[in-house]
């Protein structure tokens, strides 16, 4: 079982990471942290641990992708798992996920539930604002329990209930189709899950698996970056897709994700970019993308003639 972090001047809370890995109750573990370019003291943190992790340096990517592919590249477990060098994993997540792949051998991800958490406060469990996954884990009282391919992946297009440190997956499936797509600066995890959920089914492991750190220098808190690489992963996955109606959820979230680029672009004052924009998603389709066209437009002209800024 191998357990690959990738880090990028991670000094402040790898040590964490690291311990909470250390201290899993599966004891078979290939510790594997690929250092994408640190300048701080990330490499004298993780080489302390000594013979428990593995330390590889590499040339800074600039994403996460490029690192995780590379401890791919080393790993020798049956399983991986890719887990975030902030995040802090509960001692039994492994364990109760390798349970669920060798009770399941049709299955080829483990999904497990968490909980955000910031140095002062701590937030409700993920799966609890899924509200059509929550309705299942119900039904299946709480327990452990199998999705197959296309339920999955149509529930992930209405809500995303897996982060990069969720799944646990099957080695070779994830090196048989290529591991994360290293044209994705963002949404690289969602997009290697869906992909991995296109070729068997998964299993819903609603125990808490980990708690995710977050802190100002998460990459979600870019907005404009994730929009971009929401499109271009979601347009990416349409083109992979062989079910019509998941190709049309694909295509639906794309043009959402524009339109809600759009106005972000608008608020920096990149009109030009903006209007490029635009023309991709026109004529608008329904009313309500009328209405949000016409408030662009207005904030557009107001800017024009210096009643707004």
């Amino acid at each position: 079982m191998t357990v690959i972090i990738p880090a990028y001047n991670a000094s402040d809370y790898i040590s964490e990471t690291i311990q909470s890995i250390v201290n899993q109750t599966y004891a078979n573990l290939e510790i594997i942290v690929v250092d994408d370019g640190s300048t701080d003291d990330t490499k004298e943190i993780v080489t302390s641990f000594r013979s428990k992790v593995k330390y590889i340096y590499q040339e800074n990517s600039g994403s996460c992708a490029s690192p995780r592919n590379t401890g791919l590249r080393h790993a020798r477990g049956e399983y991986v798992t890719f887990f975030d060098a902030d995040d802090v994993m509960m001692k039994d997540k492994i364990q109760s996920q390798v349970a669920d792949l060798n009770k399941n051998s049709n299955a080829v991800i483990s999904i497990s539930n968490y909980w955000n958490f910031t140095e002062t406060e701590r937030f409700n469990d993920h799966f609890s604002s899924c509200s059509i996954l929550q309705k299942k884990i119900i039904g299946h009282d709480n327990e452990t329990f199998q999705l197959n391919s296309k339920e999955c992946r149509r529930i992930l297009l209405e809500e995303n209930f897996a982060i990069a440190s969720s799944p646990l997956f099957r080695t070779s499936v994830v090196k048989a189709i290529g591991g994360f797509d290293e044209a994705l600066k963002a949404c690289e995890d969602f997009h290697l899950i869906y992909r991995v959920a296109m070729q068997a089914p998964i299993i819903i492991n609603p125990n808490t698996g980990f708690y995710r750190r977050l802190h100002d220098t998460n990459m979600s808190s870019d907005n404009e970056r994730m929009l971009k690489y929401l499109i271009q992963s979601r347009d990416s996955l349409n083109k992979k897709e062989s079910i019509p109606e998941l190709r049309h959820r694909l295509q639906t979230r794309v043009r959402e994700y524009k339109r809600a680029l759009q106005s972000c672009l608008l608020r920096k004052g990149d009109t030009k970019s903006y209007l490029q924009l635009y023309f991709e998603t026109f004529p608008p389709g329904s009313w309500r993308e009328a209405k949000h066209d016409l408030k662009n437009i207005i904030t557009i002209f107001l800017t024009k003639i210096g009643l707004r800024v």
